[in-house]
């Protein structure tokens, strides 16, 4: 279901827009199992900037005014929106890494939609939303496993994971990210949004009651960044591309910088995702001028001492997405003499600082914030 080439990415991309997207807020939560034609399946590539918001947002906006484009628009912005309540509350991570475990034994349930949809997972790296939904409910509220394991069942599996939208998802189905107001997954809803492919009935439990106690003591950090204006007086510099953004150079190229790259690979436990990821980084190095691709810290500061590298620029590192943002490493930068900086996308920056409350707020300024990245509804243009 998932191309792993860049060029063949956006003409998907446009084929879904002219297409597809007409339809999109009526169909969009139906699941018609593999390979999901009515959605876009972008979100592998946007979590590690494959492909940027912007990027999406002007494509779709060729064949589509933005008015009729609203819920798509939406869709991007909760990943948007996820990141920015994150980095805002660091705390709610931390609960979750020291609480999440392995749910051992995961056998057959019987239950045939939410076996299908185990399977699907492990098979492709994918589940539809709404069934991520169905089969969160499931897990937690029929089957009694912990909200937290089922997180981590995601991040061992998903193409897209995001450790802000799986980690506060979860809790949404819980009940804990609304107080106390779970999703109940229900037989006749799942049968809807199935076409009658599954109908769990009388085999999931629809009664529930969620009862959390919430810390209030926590007030929302805010949000603040590097200045980045400075970035034409830098010399011998080296960008850092890897998950956490996978074209930052492309930053570097529009105000004409002259730069090295280094893609760092990152380790990935799951063969199907380290397949998908490796076949991207592929790609990227064949469609960009020369680019050592490095597998470790050690080999990473070594390259750098040797091409006397004075610079970095790396992806900003959000909660959850922890990489070169740590005390020893960037000691062993500052006894090499090297300085850097870690480099947040417009798109997020100007973002972030509304999402530290509920999405329904954030998305009053999405109106604004699309003017600000510049995107214009270009049928009425024309």
């Amino acid at each position: 279901m998932f191309t792993t080439s860049k060029e063949k990415l956006i003409q998907n991309l446009n084929e879904f827009s002219k297409n597809e997207l007409v339809n999109y807020s009526f169909e969009r939560n139906f699941d018609y199992g593999p390979p999901h034609n009515n959605v876009s399946k972008i979100s592998p590539y946007l979590n590690k900037k494959f492909i940027t918001e912007e990027e999406v947002v002007d494509i779709i906006t060729k064949y589509n005014s933005i008015k009729t484009l609203n819920k798509f628009i939406e869709e991007i912005f909760w990943g948007t929106y996820w990141r920015g309540w994150l980095e805002a509350h660091p705390w709610i991570y931390d609960h979750y890494i020291k609480s999440r475990d392995d749910q051992k034994n995961l056998k057959k349930t019987g239950i045939k939609c939410f076996d299908y949809w185990k399977e699907e997972l492990f098979e492709t790296g994918y589940l539809h939303n709404h069934s991520r939904m169905w089969f969160a409910s499931i897990w937690i509220f029929t089957l009694g496993y912990s909200w937290q394991s089922g997180a981590k069942l995601f991040e061992d599996n998903l193409l897209d994971y995001c450790p802000a939208s799986n980690t506060l998802s979860w809790r949404w189905v819980a009940g804990l990210q609304t107080k106390n107001k779970p999703y109940i997954a229900r037989a006749d809803n799942i049968k809807f949004y199935t076409k009658n492919r599954f109908n769990p009935k009388d085999q999931i439990n629809e009664n529930i009651f969620s009862s959390f106690d919430f810390d209030e003591t926590h007030n929302p950090l805010e949000c603040k960044f590097s200045d980045y204006n400075d970035l034409k007086q830098k010399n011998d510099l080296c960008v850092i591309l890897n998950n956490n953004d996978l074209s930052l150079n492309k930053v570097l190229e529009e105000i004409k910088l002259d730069y090295r790259c280094v893609l760092f690979k990152s380790p990935q436990k799951n063969k199907l995702k380290n397949k998908f990821q490796s076949q991207i980084y592929n790609d990227i190095c064949s469609r960009n001028r020369e680019i050592i691709i490095i597998e470790s810290f050690q080999q990473m500061l070594e390259w750098l001492r040797i091409n006397k590298i004075k610079n970095i620029l790396f992806p900003y590192e959000t909660v959850g997405k922890k990489l070169f943002n740590d005390p020893q490493f960037l000691n062993q930068l500052k006894s090499l003499k090297i300085s850097y900086l870690f480099y947040l996308r417009k798109w997020d920056r100007n973002a972030f600082p509304f999402a530290t409350k509920n999405f329904f707020k954030f998305k009053k300024h999405i109106p604004d914030l699309l003017k600000i990245a510049n995107i214009r509804d270009k049928n009425l243009e024309n």
